[in-house]
């Protein structure tokens, strides 16, 4: 028998009401304990509460496990999450809501909606999408598992400076493509100047393709093998050039890449 849940507050937010339909699946579905329910969707049993609480937002994952573990259709809940995710956004941050909306008609066109002011500016978004994509920090690390969850926070909340391997690294586990990549870093290399070259070097990488798998001098064999699992190839090394420096803070998530670009 299920533990009687919480309370839900009382104010009427719309992520109240998301977190009794919630609620309502896991009755429908027997009332299974969240034990269970962890087992079925191997989410935690705090982050499962959490999601039916109505006190914080739920990712898109946690929310596709919990109606999986209720037997339930998470497409369906797809565009009822969006709508939380949406009226959220609209409640403290409008420029957040209006590049989401942009988002939401152009799928394929995850970019800025116009060149940025700062590097700050550009973390921001990047934030901004990581939270269209429903993922959390944890669900970052796990997906480009180069950086802790510790150090993707404290970037994309411009605590610390952005830089070309965590946009990179960002931007795979959001499931954007080359062409829409090499946009972001154009702005990156415009507007933090010392990230220039490195954002070079990625874009060549990305126009290169996967047959560079070479790291620069400095980076270790396990990166390489962590760079081929994670589907991004490591940039290769050019004739003539000497790379000045490897991977970045806790490591690029794919070995990074050359710290110069030139012809043969």
């Amino acid at each position: 028998m299920a533990r009687p849940m919480n309370p839900l507050p009382t104010d009427g937010s719309q992520l109240a009401a998301f977190a009794q339909t919630l609620r309502a699946a896991r009755v429908k579905a027997g009332e299974p304990t969240l034990k269970e329910m962890s087992r079925r969707s191997g989410i935690s049993i705090a982050t499962l509460s959490a999601a039916h609480n109505g006190t914080t937002m739920p990712t898109w994952p946690t929310v596709q496990g919990y109606i999986r573990a209720c037997g339930g259709d998470p497409h369906l809940w797809k565009s009822r999450w969006n709508a939380l995710r949406l009226a959220r956004h609209a409640e403290g941050d409008v420029s957040a809501t209006t590049v989401m909306r942009y988002w939401n008609r152009s799928s394929r066109r995850l970019t800025p909606l116009r060149p940025v002011k700062d590097a700050a500016e550009l973390a921001q978004l990047l934030n901004h999408l990581r939270d269209f994509r429903g993922l959390s920090l944890r669900d970052l690390a796990r997906k480009t598992p180069g950086f802790s969850h510790h150090t993707y926070g404290v970037v994309l909340r411009g605590d610390r400076p952005l830089t070309a391997d965590i946009l990179v690294a960002v931007l795979k586990s959001c499931q954007v493509g080359p062409d829409i990549t090499r946009h972001w870093l154009k702005e990156l290399a415009r507007v933090q100047p010392a990230e220039a070259l490195r954002a070079e070097g990625w874009m060549h990488t990305l126009r290169t393709g996967p047959r560079a798998t070479r790291l620069p001098a400095r980076a270790t064999a396990s990166a390489a093998v962590q760079a081929r699992r994670n589907g991004l190839a490591a940039p290769s090394q050019h004739r003539r050039l000497r790379p000045r420096f490897g991977g970045v803070g806790e490591g690029s998530p794919v070995g990074g890449p050359p710290s110069r670009v030139g012809s043969e």
